[in-house]
């Protein structure tokens, strides 16, 4: 497999202008499984500034036509080479080729549905697989125009990037040819096919244009697995998309460009979602057997309106390189959060923002291998790890302190402007800064190198003097720039305090603070200066409103203060910020993890918000397993356990009785507990088949039931996600032989992408206390590496290294610190991305160890 690298593309983007290409794909046998290819061709209208070069095609290439010609040709692994291209004339370039069905999730992946023996088919490239599916050339900064035909089964439903003008049958009534309309200027990644005998639910016609003047009517459809259809809420994604269309034209200034809008639910997905434009792929996990709780719909919603950001970040104006992938990443990221909290019924998105997916970017910011937002990317495979936290996360939370920075009507000024100089071409990123400089009048060059050319987060902190009388003296902002290099940011933040009066926080002052050294006075005119003005301030927040990205520390007496009493704050979002203060305090050993908990459980029950419920128990959970030694865990486990059940049955939300059920079973999965197996019995025959299905490995996984058990379980439900997760639950069987053959498959290749995960999932869930195969799996895993597609030795490396660690477990430190600290010592020449992906789990390791010693000595 050769991997594209930055120079190569450079080199060929500047010696051939491509301006179409003509795909044609043939999938009328891909029902039947023993057929392992389709034939394929693609037409490349271009014009060449040099003699020989190549095109990106991973199939068998069955011919190559010049001008119609057969032709001469070099086929080179990944690549066919061609030479005597005419030079400075435009011309054809045809390449036949068989293309192989993927299982992988790259490509184009070939589902059966276990339920009804449906074949399904969709693409996914991002960053550059389209050459797995047709010839082509595989860089986002060509950009011709596409034009799809698919020859597939007449009772399917194809859709591709463009819109549907022509079907006809084909030799007969049982194939169908589909022609689709030429695209506007398009990268490879963004292309897609998917085919299928597809569920399609009609969503009408959105209607309406921006301030380009515009109009567009266009048509929103839903597609799904059959199986799948009647548990599809399709009115809320209707209406998120509808409200997110109004969003985004309001502020974007140039009317969606791509025809149509299709939304498609595809199995075993490798992302959450996909930016094909006018074929959107989603992870059908988004669709729920149950019924999908607030908190499950709010995920969607931001998921569809973070793909939708993309039709216009990403798709209209594409990073000429993955250097600059958070160009369209994290303003997706950002823009989402900001049109589900602005336009639709999910108004506390932000708060939702900083308790997951900023944490998100504080862990991976602070590992060894963090890097800047605007990163150094030498080859399409250090592209595909850098899908992190940091591209995605950082990137939102800086442009949200950019917005506060500038001004949000400068901020969208300045992307009318980029989108108009810059539509259907390749950008990088001072094409944007350009942009938003003119439109804000302010000079960016400096936030740029503090914010994009460094990594690490900030550090802020407030510091207060009482004098006898209890007044306030320099109340005072600080910022360390320990964790980022010594770089001092500019930062524009809110400072709230508070007081505790009739049991509850109420809030007493808020100041609008700017800090770009190491520190400013929150208070310079004396507000809180007067004599008692310390009764009105027993806890200081710090980026109240998360305007900013920064690690926030409470001080001993704030500290104390929010664990007793932050669940009476009124503002979703201040308690979100207070909350991600205290978990990162836990995270850095400053914190008893023990406190913390209790302060959940307390808190809990009151909590409001529903991602903020539910991230406080998946907080809870962390918490116990990661940095916690194993003798303080039991009474935990105990009192975890019990409240979880308490609410369980307490509560009269539905959404909350879930989330407390799934932590129950949860607890009991990692650390058992007889006097709860019967409760956990009965759940494996609740009606709710995402709690039966939890409970059932459950059990599996502390070895109460047996595989003839799962067997039955799995073909009385029949359904696509029951065969993946009796995968998971018959790897996590604490039996040799269960374990053996577990393992057997994985390195067999018998596994589709998404039953690798489940596999991998149970063999570390097991309550196993034998050999774990961690040794031998760790051994073979640059094999791996080299022998499999990234996205399946992504999954593999992250699978095999989801190690608990307990030092107090005899082994547990050697298997998991020990064993990575030497993998790497003696591969030092292994692949870069491979390297990274062990020192982060190692980083991970040795920061629970050292948490965990921590507070040993307070047990």
């Amino acid at each position: 497999m050769q991997i594209l690298t930055r120079d190569e593309a450079a080199h060929r983007a500047a010696q051939l202008d491509v301006s179409a290409i003509d795909v044609v794909v043939d999938v009328r046998d891909a029902q039947k499984e023993s057929v392992a290819t389709y034939p394929v061709s693609s037409t490349l209208t271009m014009t060449s500034r040099g003699e020989r070069s190549f095109i990106d095609i991973a199939g068998e290439v069955t011919g190559v036509f010049l001008n119609g010609q057969a032709h001469a040709f070099e086929d080179d692994e990944d690549r066919v080479w061609v030479s005597g291209l005419p030079v400075g004339e435009s011309f054809t370039l045809e390449i036949r080729a068989l293309a192989r069905y993927s299982r992988s999730g790259e490509g184009l992946h070939r589902y059966v549905d276990p339920e009804d023996a449906e074949v399904y088919l969709y693409t996914q490239f991002e960053p550059n697989d389209a050459h797995r599916a047709w010839p082509c050339i595989d860089q986002p900064d060509v950009k011709p125009e596409w034009t799809f035909h698919v020859i597939a089964p007449a009772r399917w439903v194809v859709s591709s990037n463009g819109a549907e003008i022509r079907s006809e049958p084909v030799d007969g009534e049982e194939v169908v040819r589909h022609d689709f309309s030429a695209t506007r200027p398009l990268s490879s990644y963004i292309t897609a096919i998917v085919a299928g005998p597809w569920a399609v639910i009609d969503g009408g016609t959105w209607s309406g244009g921006a301030s380009d003047g515009g109009h567009t009517d266009l048509a929103l459809r839903l597609l799904c697995r059959r199986t799948l259809a009647r548990y599809l809420d399709a009115q809320d994604v209707f209406e998120v998309t509808r409200a997110g269309l109004d969003f985004y034209h309001e502020r974007y200034g140039v009317t969606f460009p791509w025809g149509s809008y299709d939304q498609i639910y595809v199995p075993e997905y490798n992302l959450g979602a996909m930016e094909n434009p006018g074929c959107i792929t989603f992870n059908e996990n988004y669709i729920s057997r149950s019924t999908p709780t607030f908190a499950e719909r709010q995920r969607r919603a931001n998921t569809t309106l973070h793909e939708m950001c993309h039709m216009w970040f990403g798709d209209l104006a594409t990073p000429a390189w993955w250097d600059d992938l958070w160009l369209k990443e994290s303003f997706a990221e950002n823009q989402g959060a900001s049109a589900i909290a602005t336009a639709t019924r999910y108004v506390g998105e932000w708060a939702n923002f900083a308790m997951n997916r900023k944490i998100w970017a504080y862990t991976q910011d602070q590992m060894p291998t963090r890097h800047p937002i605007a990163a150094d990317i030498p080859d399409v495979a250090a592209a595909k790890t850098n899908f992190d936290g940091i591209t995605y996360a950082k990137g939102a939370s800086v442009l949200k302190q950019l917005v506060a920075w500038v001004g949000q009507d400068a901020f969208y000024e300045g992307t009318r402007r980029y989108f108009q100089k810059h539509q259907f071409g390749a950008t990088c990123l001072h094409d944007l800064l350009e942009a938003l400089e003119e439109a804000s009048g302010q000079e960016l060059e400096t936030w740029k190198s503090a914010w994009l050319d460094t990594s690490g987060p900030s550090t802020l902190f407030a510091t207060r003097a009482i004098d006898g009388a209890g007044a306030i003296s320099d109340f005072t902002l600080h910022q360390s720039a320990q964790a980022c290099g010594g770089v001092l940011r500019p930062h524009r933040v809110t400072v709230s305090t508070w007081r505790v009066a009739g049991g509850k926080l109420e809030q007493t002052r808020v100041f609008d603070v700017r800090i770009e050294g190491e520190r400013t006075l929150i208070d310079p005119d004396g507000v809180l200066s007067g004599s008692g003005s310390a009764a009105l301030v027993d806890l200081v927040v710090v980026n109240d409103d998360d305007l900013t990205y920064a690690i926030a520390r409470l001080d001993e007496r704030s500290t104390d203060v929010a664990l007793a009493y932050v669940a009476t704050i009124d503002a979703p979002i201040t308690r979100a910020v207070v909350w991600a203060s205290l978990w990162n305090a836990v995270r850095d050993g400053l914190l008893d993890p023990r406190r913390f908990i209790d302060a959940v459980l307390t808190a809990v029950p009151a909590e409001r918000e529903p991602t903020i419920r539910d991230r406080l128990v998946l907080f809870v959970a962390e918490a116990l397993s990661s940095f916690l030694p194993g003798r303080a865990r039991v009474g935990v486990h105990d009192r975890v356990m019990a409240t979880m059940l308490r609410l369980s049955k307490e509560t009269t939300d539905a959404d909350a009785r879930r989330t407390y059920t799934r932590a129950f079973i949860a607890e009991f999965s990692a650390r058992g507990g007889d006097n709860y197996a019967e409760t956990v019995k009965g759940l494996a025959w609740a009606d709710d088949p995402d709690i039966a299905w939890r409970a059932r490995r459950a059990l599996s996984a502390r070895g109460i039931v047996h595989e003839e058990t799962i067997d039955q379980w799995r073909d009385a439900d029949g359904s696509g996600e029951a065969a993946r997760m009796s995968a998971e639950a018959l790897s996590s069987l604490p039996e040799e032989s269960a374990r053996r053959r577990a393992w057997e498959s994985v390195y067999a290749d018998s596994l589709s992408n998404d039953l690798l995960t489940a596999t991998l999932a149970g063999l570390q869930a097991s309550s196993w206390e034998g050999e774990s195969g961690v040794e031998t799996a760790l051994s073979r895993i640059r094999a791996y590496w080299e022998t499999h597609t990234i996205g399946m030795a992504l999954r593999y490396a992250n699978g095999v290294l989801a190690l608990g660690i307990d030092i107090d477990r005899e082994g547990s430190v050697e298997q998991s610190v020990c064993l990575l600290r030497s993998w790497l010592e003696e591969n030092a020449d292994a692949p870069a991305q491979l390297r990274r992906i062990i020192i982060e789990h190692l980083d991970s390791f040795e920061r629970c160890e050292r948490v965990q010693r921590r507070w040993e000595q307070e047990q």
